[in-house]
């Protein structure tokens, strides 16, 4: 508590916008969370063999996990001098990563078409889009259906996090009588930190936002959201009540650890696992936009409210 208040003090007047803001957001989202009641809703029999199914996960697993990184270092090195390497060039070399997993990614896609699921694959209200499975995600996209999963990820977000804060707490309280082990820190994601430090009017800045807010959810959609969760989906499609769900939180506790964020980790894993619904229900395409426009939207907010969006 002593903390709180402390941070509190702290604040400024963008500060209080940035928790009024959220807050509205949040309680608008819990009403848009109406709108996803009849999920995960009647989905379509699988059309990708075991055998797509399993090239997809290995390949997203492959690109997230190995390939960016082995990328993102070889980048780094050749930036690096005597003096390290600059927090601009180790941003520039994590969006070249990012580039080159996305594009290992696609090119799985265009040689075994069935290892990204670009399309919908629940009913919905209007008519399903028609031709090939990108120009059905291109048809489900919509700003709209943006605004509308945006909202209520922002519902979900805000739930998790004060369930997590609430758990934290009582952990710590636990640990300070000797009835359990430490607690992980509470500390926000080593991005976080970056961003806090680079000035907006510089092209090291520059070179956050794109690696955040474009390099980042590209490759994180392709990964688990194309790739990754429409091969959980299909292996465990022997369990016909609950296969779905079980990719679903498959996927979201893989993209929740991937991040290595103790803290985040439950939000994580409700992102995670949303975006999934998400897809299914409109396409990748939009599962993208939706991730650039909440990563841009988190960067804003801690520019201009460093002391309220780091609680």
């Amino acid at each position: 508590m002593d903390e709180l208040a402390q941070s509190l003090e702290a604040f400024g007047p963008w500060d209080w916008a940035c928790v009024v803001v959220n807050l509205l957001v949040a309680i608008v989202g819990i009403f848009a969370l109406k709108c996803w009641r009849n999920l995960p809703g009647k989905v379509a029999g699988p059309t990708t063999s075991v055998g797509d199914a399993v090239m997809g996960l290995s390949t997203g697993l492959l690109s997230f996990g190995i390939i960016f990184g082995l990328v993102t270092q070889l980048v780094s090195q050749s930036f690096s001098t005597y003096f390290g390497i600059s927090q601009a060039h180790l941003f520039t070399a994590a969006f070249c990563g990012q580039l080159t997993a996305a594009t290992a990614m696609l090119a799985m896609g265009a040689i075994a078409p069935q290892t990204v699921d670009w399309a919908p694959s629940v009913e919905t209200d209007g008519p399903k889009p028609a031709g090939s499975p990108l120009r059905q995600a291109l048809g489900a996209f919509g700003v709209s259906r943006i605004l509308l999963a945006l909202l209520s990820i922002f519902a979900l977000g805000l739930a998790a996090t004060l369930v997590w804060k609430g758990f934290h707490g009582a952990w710590e309280q636990l640990f300070l009588r000797g009835w359990a082990g430490q607690p992980p820190a509470d500390e926000p994601q080593e991005i976080v930190d970056a961003v806090l430090k680079t000035d907006v009017a510089t092209w090291r800045f520059a070179t956050i936002t794109l690696a955040v807010a474009i390099g980042a959810p590209i490759m994180e959609e392709l990964a688990f959201r194309g790739m990754i969760y429409p091969a959980l989906r299909r292996v465990s499609i022997g369990s016909e009540k609950y296969g779905r769900w079980i990719a679903v939180g498959l996927t979201g506790a893989l993209f929740s650890a991937a991040h290595l964020s103790p803290s985040a980790a439950l939000p994580l894993f409700a992102f995670g696992a949303f975006m999934c619904l998400v897809r299914d229900r409109y396409g990748l395409l939009t599962c993208m936009a939706i991730h650039c426009s909440f990563n841009a939207w988190n960067l804003v907010w801690l520019k201009l409210a460093p002391n309220a969006s780091t609680l």
